[in-house]
């Protein structure tokens, strides 16, 4: 007697189905819509663990031991493939985090990147660059971020703050901070201040 009502009340499901639509996605399946189905299976059938579903899929089918299993979603070809979380990547060319990238157009952050064209943040460059001053003054430098930067240079003084005893020399110093930003002081006037390029100061 209970067999049958266990019979009665089982869950019809088509016979020969290829496709379906994904209805809900559950930890342990899916459940899905057949053809123009509006009611969605009780049953959570069994999918391919390494595909991605979501809802709404349409999704290919494979009947196996009287039931399906839901293979991979079906629609229009990709041009790319995204990764939600990779924890190390050879290549990605957008990352949020990587433990490791060889090469990468884009990342938030890196414990270790051989190239980056876009980084926001690094602890320093791979090759450090050099930095020059030409013209009334001269200075030259080695930068990786590591470290701030500070340069000696001697020039004539500029015209703005020229006084009228004629030129004299004066000593101005240049460093770039660990945020990239350019800065100097001068024996001229505040010598105990940096300042931003901009005469604010630092």
């Amino acid at each position: 007697m209970i067999y049958q009502e266990e019979q009665e009340i089982r869950e019809k499901q088509p016979e020969n189905a290829s496709f379906a639509t994904i209805a809900q996605v559950y930890e342990d399946g899916v459940t899905l819509l057949f053809g123009s189905e509006k009611t969605p299976s009780q049953k959570r059938y069994q999918v391919n663990s390494f595909a991605v579903f979501h809802q709404g899929d349409r999704v290919f089918l494979t009947k196996d031991s009287g039931t399906y299993v839901v293979l991979f979603p079906v629609g229009a070809p990709k041009s790319s493939f995204r990764a939600d979380t990779a924890a190390q990547a050879d290549k990605a060319a957008v990352a949020a985090t990587a433990d490791r990238a060889d090469a990468a157009f884009h990342a938030a952050s890196a414990d270790d990147a051989a190239h980056a064209d876009c980084a926001d943040t690094a602890t320093r460059l791979t090759t450090a660059r050099s930095i020059s001053l030409t013209g009334d003054v001269t200075a030259s430098g080695s930068f990786s971020g590591a470290s701030n930067l500070s340069m000696a240079a001697t020039g004539v003084k500029a015209n703005a703050v020229k006084d009228q005893g004629g030129p004299s020399s004066r000593s101005i110093q240049f460093r770039v901070t660990a945020a990239g930003k350019l800065q100097f002081k001068s024996s001229y006037y505040n010598n105990a201040n940096w300042y931003n390029m901009d005469g604010t100061q630092a």
